[in-house]
């Protein structure tokens, strides 16, 4: 048992009674057992995180650069036209379903309109 007393943190490393090689670390917060990774998969976890970043920027930069054989290589800056699809997704919604939503909240308004709040000034009674 490897044991630190920093803030209710304990590690401990679980082995075999005949062999001194651990077979896995595990760490107590707040009183939870967790089992910690092994280096492999912390490298295999943080590599895979860099690279789709990385594939991201390389990405972009190929979008943005042009080839002309006479004049060669250049950048372009300017952001590229969105597609039909792109267009429709941006889009908060369509006349139907607005038109569908506006139906809606009338229908629910006069179906409950003893819940609905007064919207105007609230006037009290003043005692002198």
């Amino acid at each position: 048992l490897i044991q630190s007393d920093l803030n209710d943190k304990y590690a401990t490393r679980k082995a075999q009674p005949s062999h001194v090689v651990p077979l896995a670390n595990f760490y107590v917060l707040q009183g939870t057992i967790y089992q910690a990774p092994d280096l492999h998969h912390v490298l295999n976890s943080r590599l895979a995180g860099t690279l789709f970043h990385l594939q991201e920027a390389l990405d972009k930069t190929l979008k943005m650069s042009r080839y002309d054989p006479n004049k060669g290589h250049s950048w372009s800056f300017d952001p590229p036209e969105p597609s039909k699809e792109e267009k429709l997704r941006s889009e908060p919604c369509s006349q139907f379903q607005k038109e569908s939503v506006d139906k809606l909240i009338d229908i629910l308004t006069k179906k409950y309109q003893h819940f609905m709040m007064r919207t105007g000034p609230v006037v009290t009674e003043q005692s002198n």
